[in-house]
Formats: C-alpha cells, sequence, structure tokens
C-alpha cells in the first residue's frame, strides 16, 4: 500500500506537469497522511491541467452528503480497477497524478519497524496514478492512490508499491478524451534501478511529526 509520502518541491510542479496556476494553501509536507488535503494534478473539462488540492481517502459523489459508514479507501488495486463499481466509474474520466518527492515503506527490523524513504535517484518528482471525485454542489474533492506489485527495490519492504507513470505515460492518463479501459496498462511497476531507498527517522511513524529532520536520519 500507499500511507506515507512527502511532497516538498512546489516550486517545480509547475514546470514539471506544465501547470499555469499553483492554487493558494499550497504547502510542503515530509509526512503526508490520509484525510489532509493535498495537490493533485487533473485535466479540467477545457482541456487546461489543474492543481487542486483534494482529500486523501476517496469519497465518491454517490455518497449521500460525502458521508457514510464505508471508510474512504486511500489505495485502489490497479488489477482489480475494472472490477470495483467503485473505481471503474472514475477510470474514464477522473484520473489524475499524484506528485510526490517520496514515499515510505516499513519493514521490521530487530523487533521494530523502520520507516524507509523511497524517492528517485535523480531527485525528480514522482508522479503516483491516481483517481478522484468531486462531491456535488462545491463540497470539494477526494482522491486515492493505484498501487500495484513492487518491483525489486520494494518488494523486500512490502508486498505493494504506488503506481508510479513514466513521465512520458502521464499525459495519456490526464488526457480526458481517452476513455479505453485499456489505459489500466500503464500501470506497472517503476524500473527499480531509478530509485533509491534509505531508512529514516522512526519520527515519521507519528502523523504530527512534520519536517526535514524526518528525512535526515535513521534513529
Amino acid at each position: 500500500m500507499c500511507g506515507r509520502y512527502m511532497i516538498v518541491n512546489h516550486q517545480e510542479i509547475s514546470e514539471r506537469f506544465q501547470l499555469r496556476q499553483i492554487p493558494l494553501g499550497l504547502f510542503s509536507t515530509f509526512n503526508a497522511a490520509p484525510s489532509q488535503g493535498l495537490p493533485v494534478v487533473i485535466e479540467a473539462e477545457d482541456g487546461e491541467r489543474e492543481l487542486r488540492l483534494m482529500r486523501w481517502g476517496l469519497v465518491p459523489r454517490w455518497r449521500k452528503g460525502g458521508q457514510g459508514k464505508a471508510p474512504a479507501p486511500i489505495n485502489a488495486r490497479a488489477e482489480t480497477l475494472l472490477e470495483k463499481p467503485m473505481f471503474r466509474s472514475l477510470v474514464g474520466s477522473k484520473r489524475c497524478v499524484v506528485p510526490a518527492n517520496g514515499f515510505y515503506e516499513w519493514r521490521k527490523e530487530g523487533g521494530r519497524k523502520q520507516p524507509y524513504l523511497v524517492r528517485r535517484k535523480d531527485g525528480d518528482l514522482f508522479g503516483f496514478a491516481g483517481l478522484y471525485d468531486e462531491l456535488p454542489d462545491g463540497e470539494g474533492g477526494s482522491f486515492t492512490i493505484i498501487t500495484t506489485t513492487p518491483n525489486e527495490l520494494v518488494a523486500p519492504l512490502h508486498d505493494r508499491m504506488p503506481a508510479i507513470l513514466a513521465p512520458e505515460n502521464e499525459e495519456e492518463w490526464l488526457d480526458r478524451d481517452i476513455s479505453d479501459p485499456g489505459i489500466v496498462g500503464l500501470l506497472g511497476s517503476y524500473p527499480a534501478e531509478q530509485m533509491a531507498a534509505e531508512p529514516v527517522s522512526t519520527a515519521v511513524n507519528d502523523v504530527r511529526n512534520d519536517g526535514r529532520e524526518l528525512v535526515s536520519a535513521k534513529t
């Protein structure tokens, strides 16, 4: 799964994802967690790309008042997107890209769970594949991050990893004119040789903690 990540280089988002504007209220976080309002890239109805703050944890528009007993899924498995009604209905036109500088996974070491930060070796942003929906009457939007089978780097840490789009596939994923279910074929494992994983502070375990010190050392 993907349950925690970081997004800190907002200056790069505009150029990286060809955006005209960055919304107010955007903030950096080394410990992005479910239920927070976080930036996602979508293609609007006019064909322009937009960066919007949406809640992490998908609440479909058909859920009355955005409420319900069912949990808001933070992840969706790539292999079953077209089988589950909640996700299948969004694959055609409600796809998004979630910018991230890295994500965390945990491995049991010496009787405790040690967090690892996984990021690109070149320091560039990841583009996680996601799905989103917007509640009626302007009540806001929410999203889920798609996961897939792990590559050789992530497999020792977890049996799932975010579905990270190759930069050259991001345009196709965002294109609202593409409704072919075959688009899910883009959701493979990102090349392990382009990624690095390093142990970081266990302070990241607490969602209340944030700041560069979370990724500066193993403690």
